[in-house]
């Protein structure tokens, strides 16, 4: 595919539209798709095998730590990983500040949805709950 055709169908970068250029200044590639223009399908295993804990009192569960993919380790696997893993401790109540900072770091992902329905589901599995972050902040804004 040429750098400058525009990409369609259902995962085009929802930050660029497919264009591979950067919406705020058409002269910079896009840097959500890294100038794809599209992103790969979901792989689930891919996700679980990066965020689950291998060894240890943790095996089989989420990891209790990871780094947050910026710069040269950023791939679409890892802010995939990184986002399912640190919303799922948000949704689990493990860490319940707001998870600002992975929303950033999946920017223009069109598969958003499907990493939410499965950070919910993990933390379900793992903790219990996907509901207390929720209730947390509901409270705190006094619903």
């Amino acid at each position: 595919m040429e750098n400058n055709e525009t990409v369609t169908g259902a995962n085009f970068c929802t930050s660029c539209k497919g264009t591979k250029v950067a919406s705020y200044n058409k002269e910079k590639p896009c840097h959500a798709c890294d100038a794809r223009g599209d992103f790969p399908e979901v792989d689930l295993e891919s996700i679980l095998n990066l965020i689950l804990a291998k060894q240890g009192k943790n095996k089989g569960k989420p990891r209790a730590s990871m780094t947050a993919p910026w710069g040269a380790n950023s791939t679409v696997e890892t802010t995939r990983a990184y986002y399912v893993w640190r919303l799922a401790r948000f949704h689990g109540g493990l860490d319940v500040t707001m998870p600002v900072m992975a929303d950033m770091v999946c920017n223009g992902d069109p598969f958003k949805n499907k990493l939410d329905a499965i950070s919910q589901a993990v933390a379900k599995r793992a903790f219990g709950s996907d509901m207390v972050g929720a209730m947390t902040w509901a409270k705190a804004l006094g619903y």
